[in-house]
């Protein structure tokens, strides 16, 4: 038996696959950007938690530079990187708790200028048990660790990353492209 097809049915096929066809690419490349922003919001925990770690240890441990350096991510420990948070820089150095700790403004997107892509920031929290125990009720304005020799106290780190898209399929949903990952990190239980 022979199908006869109607004429308007015969570029059915082609229609569909041009309909279909950018859409499926926007998903390729969705996919492709997600797997990017995903790896790089788990570089920004790794050195939020290095930070974190690093205040606990002592208030003479360089929490910027156990953030910059955290082994694991891929983030190259450069001024270009991380700006005024850099090696060498004054916000970078963070062995002090009367000297700025990473970004005084908590990262805000206006932080980011030139090639930076990177910032970390350091606050001090108020712990609701007695000693150096509970969970952080209060936090101190942010570039400050905790005063040496204070009790009831905690640490957060703070760090964000200026994600940008490879393809254009994050453009058409995000304007500009752009998405600011933040990752942090509280150390309730700190020893000075």
């Amino acid at each position: 038996m022979r199908l006869h097809r109607r004429r308007g049915e015969r570029g059915q096929a082609l229609v569909e696959f041009c309909l279909l066809t950018p859409v499926l690419l926007l998903f390729v490349l969705l996919t492709v950007d997600v797997g990017r922003a995903y790896f790089q919001a788990v570089d920004a925990a790794g050195a939020a938690r290095a930070g974190a770690r690093m205040g606990i240890i002592s208030d003479t441990s360089d929490i910027g530079s156990a953030v910059r350096a955290e082994p694991n991510t891929g983030i190259p420990d450069s001024v270009a990187a991380w700006g005024p948070e850099g090696p060498g820089q004054a916000n970078g150095v963070c062995t002090s708790a009367g000297a700025t700790c990473g970004d005084a403004s908590g990262c805000t997107f206006g932080a980011f200028s030139g090639t930076q892509y990177a910032c970390f920031s350091v606050r001090a929290c108020q712990l609701s048990g007695g000693g150096d125990f509970g969970s952080c009720m209060s936090y101190g304005p942010w570039g400050m660790r905790p005063q040496d020799g204070s009790s009831n106290h905690g640490l957060q780190v703070l760090v964000v990353i200026k994600f940008s898209a490879v393809t254009p399929a994050l453009s058409v949903i995000v304007p500009g492209g752009l998405l600011y990952l933040h990752q942090s990190a509280i150390a309730e239980e700190l020893y000075f």
